[in-house]
């Protein structure tokens, strides 16, 4: 397994048939595993991964949250310049990556279009809304292989003390902020709604849900009464001391949490906690859109390759079931009986009372009630939060200057909107 630090790729890797090269950040313990297990089965076949990091990768980093804003940029910056030249790796890590662009140029390989043609090929092992919902137009053209569900967690016991009653399905972001009130009513000023949930992570987590209506057919939408609307309602909440800007450690007096259910095992702790109860996030206009989810990585197969075929044979070996079983996975894995199998095992677990994080035991019944209620969350995941690290960077950067009330909504919108324009038409 090779490393080029540097990467530029001066010839199409692949020339002799027998090597795949993969561009990444950094090895991520999925992809190490993957290698190391398919050179068993393959060991005719070289490689050859291309790390492109602006520092040293550290052992603990395995998610881009891990990454530096200049490691992002030296990616995005170095695989795109390769990409536009007609070169570049033949397997890319897309996360971060501007994929839309990379699309609408086509430079990416349709997966849908190697599924048609592989018959050892199952989608309906998979889920195929994860597929369906991580398309751009009618094309798969990066691969996600495990997700996380995005959601939020009531302290049940506080939601019964101030009597608040919720219907996730169509609240807003303006309903939350009535409901942080309530409950400050009702149980005393030094409770809160939320506590860690800072003005650009809301911003962000906004952009990423709204991503299909911002950026449209090619076009920002930034400058657009949706897009103030939010940006006002992420200001009230601050100003009116429903959020603060401030870190604490108190969850014993928090509404809401952030969480996300990660993985089968954790998500079964969570649904099945009587002290927490699941909702999905508030919106800006109250219109459920589907279950929000995030793919944990993703790849594309650069349309250029000479090895086309062996890259599409890696990556449906990284989709197999043994791989998908690997304890690297991070997420719901998408083969759907690998998440049957460790549902069943976390079952096991919280009959008996092992089950992390819950030190009780369930009856059996309870149990798989709450399993169907994780399958629905999963079936019906629909939303993908993704969206382009430059666009988000650029509305975080004007942003601040709204939130201090240094422009108004109408101006920073307007900003917003010729610098995502700009970055778009590059």
């Amino acid at each position: 397994m090779g490393s080029g630090t540097e990467g530029s790729s001066n010839e199409q890797s692949g020339q002799n048939g027998n090597k795949i090269e993969i561009a990444t950040m950094a090895v991520t313990p999925y992809i190490d595993e993957a290698v190391k297990q398919y050179k068993k089965i393959r060991p005719d076949i070289q490689i050859e991964i291309k790390e492109y990091l602006a520092r040293s990768q550290t052992e603990e980093m395995t998610s881009s949250e891990s990454f530096s804003k200049s490691d992002v940029e030296k990616y995005i910056q170095t695989v795109s310049t390769q990409m536009m030249s007609g070169k570049g790796a033949d397997i890319i890590v897309m996360n971060d990556l501007p994929q839309d662009k990379y699309v609408a140029k086509n430079m990416l390989t349709n997966f849908y279009d190697l599924m048609d043609q592989d018959s050892d090929f199952d989608r309906n092992q998979y889920y195929q809304n994860i597929f369906k919902n991580s398309q751009d137009g009618d094309g798969l053209y990066a691969m996600p292989f495990s997700f996380v569900i995005d959601a939020l967690t009531g302290n049940t016991e506080l939601l019964e003390q101030a009597d608040i009653k919720i219907d996730d399905k169509t609240w807003t972001w303006d309903g939350f902020k009535e409901i942080s009130k309530k409950l400050k009513e009702q149980v005393g000023e030094d409770y809160v709604a939320f506590v860690n949930l800072f003005p650009i992570q809301m911003l962000a987590e906004y952009i990423e849900a709204n991503y299909d209506k911002l950026i449209d057919q090619g076009q920002a939408n930034f400058d657009s009464d949706l897009f103030r609307d939010m940006m006002k309602q992420i200001k009230s909440m601050y100003d009116e001391g429903v959020l603060k800007e401030e870190f604490s450690y108190d969850y014993s007096k928090t509404l809401f949490s952030k969480a996300n259910l990660f993985d089968p095992m954790s998500g079964l702790s969570q649904v099945l906690d009587p002290k927490l109860k699941l909702y999905q996030n508030p919106t800006v206009n109250g219109k459920y859109n589907g279950t929000p989810f995030k793919s944990y990585f993703t790849l594309g197969i650069n349309s250029k390759s000479k090895v086309q075929d062996e890259a599409w044979n890696f990556i449906k070996f990284m989709l197999s079931e043994d791989m998908q079983s690997s304890p690297v996975v991070q997420g719901f894995p998408l083969h759907k009986g690998v998440v049957e199998k460790q549902l069943n095992d976390a079952k096991q677990q919280a009959v008996a009372g092992t089950l992390p994080l819950l030190e009780q035991k369930f009856d059996a019944e309870t149990v798989e009630r709450k399993i169907q209620e994780l399958h629905q969350l999963l079936d019906g995941a629909s939303r993908n939060l993704s969206s382009d690290h430059k666009v988000v960077s650029i509305a975080i950067e004007e942003f601040d200057s709204y939130m201090s009330s240094q422009k108004s909504a109408e101006d920073v919108s307007k900003l917003i909107q010729n610098r995502v324009n700009t970055y778009i038409n590059e």
